[in-house]
Order: structure tokens, then sequence, then C-alpha cells
């Protein structure tokens, strides 16, 4: 029995690229479909029952290819009005022995979302309700679930002697309980056997890659030269800077390889940390290579780092950049010290002549193969990884106990906390006079936009038509656009423009989340703020409030959706990277695929690292069991399995 075409093309659609792959497509809630007598029923509640029609069913149109379909049901001698949409190809005579339904009791009535001819004790029980893509209805994916699992034949990779001592299920029985659950133990066992099944197998990727940090080179420099640059800058380092930056020196003194994540808040201060840090391993003859995610990060790093350490020679390489030829044949023959680059730093053409030490600000934004990559470019290279999501150090020393972790927790004492506002339209009509004040003290606004133009995502405000609004609602200041299909020295100029502040307001896509530091900047206005998530909307807001000078954020948005809308309070009241990246996920799911890390955490498909804390130290526990013991035949499954899943490494 083979799938259909369009069950693959759901498959595929769902981003999956096999049937069996398609097993981990798990269910981000369950609707528990128990009978309840009528007068328990109360607003809101979903209730099924049964009964037999009491009316004919009467369909009204409206809208555009909307409809309405009304009819009565006798349950019980009682007379059940119902109302369901968009069924207009309902007939009566398919339900003269009766029939089912299942819906949502308001306002007197209720409002149905499936009906059938089935007896009650068939529809009554446990239904997954699974993430989905526009076109594609739950009750197709239950159905190519229950198909899937009788055509695929999943092994198991935990132990044994784990799989008896915990009394956990079979994989294949968890998958198959946990898509067509009878009863709520069958869940439970079903979820508690996959949550420690994916917990003990990334735990696994972090102890083998501990092992490979054993040793390094030491690195030999001296101190008093990294006090000096210090010592230059026009302002003082914090406390928390102070002792990461002696950690992170520490680190590249010692003869054991680096593996640090260097973390704090936006705008915390951790790039001027790195840069002393990187000065360091060119003090001590070696190579550094810098590198972001993004051109305009790109540019900001280089251009700060110029004019704090104007002494230093750098080079900054990417795709586009003009002299390529020239710059890979000074990194090959050891003539450039320092490179900042994107990701063209790990394609094959690039050659090192003594690399030692290579950074990566927004780490998660690249493949685990693409950063380990650049790191191989060297022997026994350093490694310093910089994230915006500071997580506490009791999880991270759960999670990323292969990394050592330094925490800046505390801002610059210049830099003042940014307020947010929620504005409930999509306009910035009543933002005008705020705006016009901002301009005439001489200050600049950011405005991001979820789309460069209709084309690109329909219904949403764009930045060519938002540059076009401004420039006729301020025609006395300069108004510039920054979006992704811009060439890089275009970009550039934009960037350097703004900077300069030949440009007053600046309309742009998410190209400006990292990167842009403008200290004369404290406003930013985001239309459709609903279509964010919480960790981006954070990193946009950290453009602003960077001086002297607390910034300003309006969140535009008109979505009556409840989710949306707690998203966004969520965000004007805390200024905690950590807490709003853990409510992103909660509100989000916990399903997006292991090792997507849009927010520096990783993102389980079923556990959740706050709630099932336990099960992850366990798996912990286990896994440097099995490391230390890899030669135990019993472990060889997962370990094998393991090592093909780059995606588990932290590198």
């Amino acid at each position: 029995m083979m799938l259909t075409d369009k069950q693959n093309k759901i498959v595929e659609s769902l981003g999956y690229t096999s049937p069996c792959d398609f097993l981990f497509h798990f269910p981000h809630r369950y609707q528990f479909l128990e009978y309840k007598t009528r007068d328990t029923w109360k607003p809101g509640d979903v209730v099924v029952f049964s009964g037999f029609l009491a009316s004919s069913f009467k369909t009204y149109r409206f809208g555009r290819n909307r409809s309405a379909t009304n009819f009565e049901v006798n349950t019980n001698d009682e007379v059940i009005k119902v109302v369901i949409y968009n069924r207009s190809y309902l007939k009566e005579s398919n339900y003269t022995q009766g029939i089912t339904v299942t819906g949502q009791f308001s306002d007197g009535k209720v409002v149905a979302r499936t009906i059938t001819n089935k007896p009650l004790d068939d529809v009554l029980g446990i239904e997954p309700q699974y993430p989905l893509k526009s076109g594609i209805k739950n009750y197709e994916v239950i159905r190519l679930m229950k198909k899937t699992l009788s055509l695929c034949d999943v092994e198991d990779v935990i132990p044994r002697e784990f799989r008896s001592g915990y009394k956990l299920i079979s994989t294949q029985q968890a998958l198959k309980w946990i898509h067509v659950p009878n009863t709520k133990e069958q869940l439970y066992q079903a979820q508690r056997t996959l949550k420690y099944d994916e917990f003990l197998k990334y735990q696994v990727s972090i102890a083998l890659n501990k092992s490979d940090f054993e040793y390094g080179i030491s690195k030999r420099f001296d101190n008093h030269v990294i006090e000096t640059y210090q010592e230059s800058l026009p302002f003082v380092l914090t406390e928390d800077q102070n002792i990461a930056l002696h950690e992170i020196l520490g680190d590249l003194k010692s003869n054991k390889r680096m593996n640090r994540l260097l973390q704090g808040d936006v705008g915390s201060g951790k790039t001027i940390v790195s840069f002393l840090s990187l000065i360091a391993a060119i003090e001590a003859g070696f190579q550094v290579a810098y590198m972001v995610p993004t051109e305009v990060l790109l540019y900001q790093h280089a251009a700060s780092f110029a004019k704090l350490f104007p002494n230093i020679d750098y080079s900054v390489y990417s795709q586009n950049s003009e002299n390529k030829v020239k710059i890979l044949e000074d990194l090959k023959d050891g003539n450039c010290p320092l490179v900042f680059g994107t990701h063209a730093l790990f394609q094959d053409d690039v050659h090192f002549n003594k690399l030692g030490f290579v950074l990566i600000d927004e780490q998660h934004r690249f493949g685990v193969l693409q950063r380990q990559k650049l790191v191989d470019k060297g022997d026994d290279v350093d490694l310093l990884m910089l994230s915006a999501t500071p997580i506490p150090r009791t999880l991270a020393n759960t999670l990323f106990y292969d990394l050592d972790i330094s925490n800046i927790t505390h801002y610059p004492s210049h830099r003042k906390e940014s307020r947010t506002e929620l504005i409930s339209e999509n306009s910035v009509r009543t933002l005008l006079p705020q705006m016009k004040a901002e301009l005439s003290a001489g200050g600049q606004i950011y405005i991001v936009c979820a789309a460069i133009d209709e084309d690109e995502r329909p219904g949403v405000k764009t930045v060519l038509g938002i540059h076009e609004q401004m420039q006729k609602l301020f025609p006395e200041y300069n108004t510039g656009i920054l979006h992704g299909r811009m060439s890089g020295q275009d970009k550039q100029i934009m960037m350097t423009s703004f900077a300069n502040h030949e440009i007053d307001i600046l309309v742009s896509t998410t190209v400006i989340e990292v990167g842009l530091d403008v200290h004369n900047a404290n406003m930013m206005i985001i239309y459709n703020a609903e279509q964010f998530g919480l960790a981006t909307l954070h990193q946009l807001r950290g453009r602003i409030g960077r001086g002297e000078k607390g910034g300003l954020c309006y969140l535009l948005s008109k979505s009556e959706s409840e989710e949306s809308n707690n998203r966004l309070q969520a965000l004007v009241q805390s200024h905690d990277g950590f807490e709003l990246s853990m409510i992103d996920m909660r509100q989000r799911g916990y399903g997006d695929a292991l090792g997507v890390r849009q927010s520096g955490l990783p993102q389980f498909l079923l556990g959740d690292i706050e709630k099932d804390i336990k099960i992850m130290e366990q798996a912990k526990k286990d896994a440097q069991r099995i490391v230390a013991n890899s030669d135990n035949p019993d472990y060889i499954k997962i370990l094998e399995h393991v090592k093909g899943q780059d995606y588990f490494k932290t590198i």
C-alpha cells in the first residue's frame, strides 16, 4: 500500500522528505471528545452529540463563495439549533439513520466543526490536532498518518538498559499512540518515551562534541597590550564585560580548545568584548575570522572596529566583495590578520595560512556544518560564539554543557531602557505628532515592514508603499529604503547615509534586525507587528536607545487574534530576551525542527525545556555514560544515529 500523489504532496509541503520522516510531525494539541449531557454545556465548550434531523438544511450564501447552513437536531427529546459554515453541499438523505455533530456551544446554539452519519461511539475519543499549512485539512493528516504508520517500521535506538529501566515503550508503539491514542494513559506513555528519545539523542551529541575540544593550541600574548587597547576606548567596560573578557583571554592562553558561548541581551556590549579578545589572538600571531549572518551586520562590525582600532588591518569578505581575489591571496599567504565575513568565509576557495580563532555572531543563524567548515580551515581552532538570547546559567549548563558560558547580564551605564507601545491599528495616523516632534528635534526614525512589495506578501504594508507615503507626509525630510534585494554596495551606501544623518527616515525590512548602530535613531515603528516572532521584534527594538537617550518602539497591529495580541503585550511588558524567547516558544509550540535555533535555544519536537527539565537532566547523565563507554555493543545504534545527525551539535 503506497501513498497517493496527493498524500506525497502533503508530506512534502509540511517539510518532510519521506513518509517515515512524516511520522515525526507530531500533533501540537489534542481534542478530547467526551460525551456531556445538555444541562452541563457551558458557552465555549466543545460538545459532541447525536440524534436525528428535526429540520431540513437551509443554506444562506454571503460574501465571496461563503455559506452558512442552519438545521436542527433532536437529541434526547430536545431540539438543538446548529450552524455549519461552507458546507452548502450537505444533503438530508445522507443522514436519515442519524447524525452526529461536533462543534462549539455558543449563544444557545452549536457552531459545528464536523458532522457525520457515524454513531456517537465512533466519534468520541482523542482527536489529534496537527500543525497545518494552507490548503491542508486536519482530517487529511489524520488519515495519512494512520496509513503511514502501517508502512514504516522505526528502529529503536534507546539502549535496552535505559528503555527497561525507565519502563519506556518501543519507538514504534510510541509513534502509534501519539498519533492514534485510545486513552490518556497511552498518550502519556507515548509522550514520555519520545521526549526521552529526543533528549537523549541531543545530549549524546553534546557529550560527543565536548570530547572533541579536549586539546588546543596555547596562544601567547602580552596582557598589557590588551589593557592598552581597552584604556583607549571612549567608554569603560562594565564588570560583566571585564569578567567575560578575562574568561575568554584565559581560554586563548590555555592548551585546551576554546568552545565558549558569550551571551547577553541586545545591546549589552558583547561586540566590544569580542573585539578585544580577537586582538589578543592577532598579537599571538594567529589569523582571526569573524563570521556574521548578514551584510548589514558585516559592514556595521567592520565600521565599528575601524573606528575603535584604526591601527589594526582587516579585510571585509562577502560574495559581493569587489577585491575577492586579493583578499583570498592575503588570507592564504598570511598577510591578512583579520577578516570579517558572511557565509562566503566557509566556501571551498577560502584558505588561511594560520587560522587560530573563529568568532561567530548570531551563531544560531548558521547551520552546524557551515560553522564546522570554517573551524576546520585551521588546526585546533579556538571558537567563540555570540548569542543575544541570554539563557539562565542553570538551564544553559544542562542544554549546552559542552560549552563554557560567559554572561553579560547588565547594560552599559549610558544605555536607557526603551519603551514599547502597542497601537491597535496598522496606521501611523495617531503617531504623526510624535514623528514630527522626533524629526524636528533632530532625531531619526526606523520604519519596519513585513514585505518589500505586494507581490511578496499580499495584505501587509510594504517597504515601497510606506516609503512613498512617508515622502508625501514628510516632504521636508529625506527618506530611504533598505531591503534584501538591494546589492551589497547599495545596502552599504544606504546604511552609511543613515549613520551620517543624511537620511532621516529609514523604511526597511528586518535586514536591520542585527547590525545597525545609530545612536541618533531612537524611534521605531513596526507595521503588521503580528507577522513577526517575539525574538525578531526584540532584536528589532534593540536597534533604538543605543545612545544616552531611551528609545520608543511602536507596534502597529489590527489583528484580532488573542494569541497575537498576547504575544505583542508580552513585548510591551518585558525587556528580558530569554523570557520573551520562552514565551514565543510556548505560544508557537516546541514543534519546529530540532536544531532550527531562531531564538538561540534548541527547539525540540515534544520536550519542553522548562517543564521536562528532570527528563533532560537524566538524559544528560545517561548520555555521558554512553559516550564514556562507547565500546558497549548496546550503545552502538544510538552513537551511529547521532553521529549522522549533525544538526544536534552546538558546533
